[in-house]
């Protein structure tokens, strides 16, 4: 039956009208047989919709009665838009939550408009107004139509983005209704699912996936949707996913240490989280890190790891990253009541400290702003100390990203590397900022500026317990990096040949490496170690 059909339909005579006139009469209670036949179409009426979508209403409505079920269908509006109805069954709690608000909903742009001056929507329902024998729907064929078109069968992933955006769906299928979700993941069942996506869907409750349980999902995206607790992470414990995407909601606005251990306690075999590895060889990142744009997290790994190894191991390989112009100063500030009070010396930092604020002789500040990559060198070769920088101690802020700059804020630990046998190891906290200039060809840092501090009591107990015993730093690659067209169709070739994997596959582990041909061998030995390329990556012969 289409909708024209459905919604001219005249009421059967059995039909009883609920509105805020005979509201107060007890009609609800007196007419409860009706609310509890499965058989019987509901007639729901909603007044002051002018200038909305279908999704915009039912999507207000919804969210009124959630969590409880109501399945609207055969949506429609009058001529003026001013009104709009919809059919729902089975659908007892939510007719009793609407009449107990007096059968009024406030108007969605309200929640966005501090002045409210928006009309709320006023409904009226008529029970019975029809039998499910005279009114019949199929949605499964519908909705297995738009699932088939979102599924990738060469990667076995079904993309369910803001499922209910979707311009096939005939009917409103949101994802955040648990029935919804439960009966369109239960049409998934017939595709073989090892990716999940399923962001942006105002998702609330995980509960109804359980009807996957016997899928082997190994990638599951819930990322902008409005899970609020880490305990509804629980409902999902069946799954034995390696990646996992939360980003967005609310559950992860906590300590970033409790919430990595609580994800690691509910699924042992995640390595990635919000779409970073939860940790490296030599870079953790995790939570700590911040990124104001994830497609810079390879930006910031790479950086990190190239500066530090660098400046710990041999600073005059730091030239190629420094702008001409570039420029550097450091402060200092000594922090009495930690371990490491008693034995603080910051004389060598507070030399050399362009803090203004503390400056007795604003003239000398200019002499400590050193201007140029060449005396940038010479003063880390000459006025700071050799040092051993703690990676996983580190936590990262991408600040800012542009495809021309970038600014990066490290926070961490490192200590002095002793120059004679008398000398005490000495931990040291940091704050480093740094302000990158990106082209094409190469990434320049156009400001450095350095904060030291005697080391926190915390960091001196928990720093350099997990780095390598020794970092040797790894010089420039024998195979320089490509440069025009015809040098990265042969990088290409020559990793596919060593790897045996197809072109687009070869190029796409070479992008992720940003085409270091000696770190993108090394992901593709990790990534086939742990089974995660798929067979259909590889040439076959």
């Amino acid at each position: 039956m289409s909708v024209q059909n459905a919604m001219t339909i005249q009421a059967s005579p059995d039909s009883v009208l609920i509105n805020e006139t005979n509201l107060p009469s007890g009609i609800v209670f007196k007419h409860k047989n009706l609310l509890r036949n499965v058989k019987c179409w509901h007639k729901f009426i909603i007044n002051n919709t002018e200038g909305l979508t279908r999704n915009e209403v039912l999507k207000c409505i919804l969210d009124h009665v959630h969590p409880l079920d109501l399945i609207p269908v055969f949506f429609a509006t009058d001529s003026t838009n001013a009104a709009a109805y919809f059919l729902a069954r089975n659908c007892e709690a939510a007719v009793e939550k609407l009449c107990r608000d007096n059968l009024v909903v406030d108007h969605p742009y309200n929640k966005k408009s501090a002045t409210r001056n928006f009309k709320p929507f006023k409904l009226s329902i008529i029970l019975s107004f029809a039998n499910t024998n005279d009114i019949k729907i199929d949605v499964q064929k519908n909705v297995s139509s738009v699932l088939a078109k979102r599924y990738d069968v060469g990667n076995k992933l079904l993309n369910l983005d803001r499922f209910h955006e979707d311009p096939d769906l005939v009917e409103f299928c949101p994802l955040s209704q648990p029935k919804i979700m439960y009966f369109v993941l239960h049409i998934a069942k017939g595709f073989v699912i090892h990716e999940l996506i399923l962001s942006n869907n105002g998702i609330k409750i995980l509960a109804p996936l359980d009807v996957l349980a016997n899928a082997k999902i190994t990638r599951l995206d819930l990322s902008n949707n409005e899970l609020n607790s880490l305990n509804e992470l629980n409902s999902l414990k069946f799954l034995n996913m390696s990646d996992l995407k939360l980003t967005g909601n609310i559950l992860c606005d906590c300590e970033e240490n409790e919430y990595i251990s609580r994800i690691k306690t509910i699924f042992p075999s995640v390595e990635i989280l919000d779409g970073i590895p939860i940790s490296l060889d030599r870079i953790p990142t995790t939570k700590k890190y911040s990124f104001s744009d994830y497609e810079g997290t390879d930006l910031v790994n790479q950086f990190l790891e190239y500066f530090f190894t660098a400046y710990d191991c041999d600073r005059r390989m730091l030239a190629g990253l420094y702008h001409r112009n570039a420029m550097f100063s450091t402060t200092c500030v000594y922090l009495a009541g930690q371990m490491s009070s008693n034995t603080a010396n910051l004389r060598q930092y507070s030399n050399i400290s362009r803090n203004l604020k503390k400056s007795a002789d604003l003239s000398k500040t200019s002499q400590f702003l050193f201007l140029g990559r060449e005396s940038i060198l010479n003063a880390f070769n000459t006025k700071l100390a050799l040092t051993e920088h703690d990676p996983f101690s580190f936590s990262a802020d991408l600040m800012y990203k542009t495809d021309t700059c970038a600014v990066i804020v490290v926070t961490g630990v490192f200590h002095e590397k002793p120059t004679s046998l008398l000398d005490k190891e000495r931990f040291l906290g940091f704050t480093r900022s740094f302000a990158l200039e990106i082209s094409d060809k190469n990434c320049l840092i156009i400001n450095d500026q350095l904060h030291v501090y005697n080391g926190l009591s915390f960091q001196e107990r928990n720093s350099f317990h997990d780095s390598p015993a020794s970092n040797q730093f790894v010089h420039r690659e024998i195979i320089p990096k490509p440069l025009t067209k015809s040098d990265f169709d042969h990088l290409t070739a020559t990793f596919g040949q060593l790897t045996n994997l197809k072109e687009d596959w070869s190029r796409k582990c070479l992008k992720e490496c940003n085409y270091d041909l000696k770190r993108a061998l090394e992901m593709f030995v990790d990534l086939y170690k742990a089974d995660r390329i798929p067979h259909n990556a590889f040439l076959t012969y």
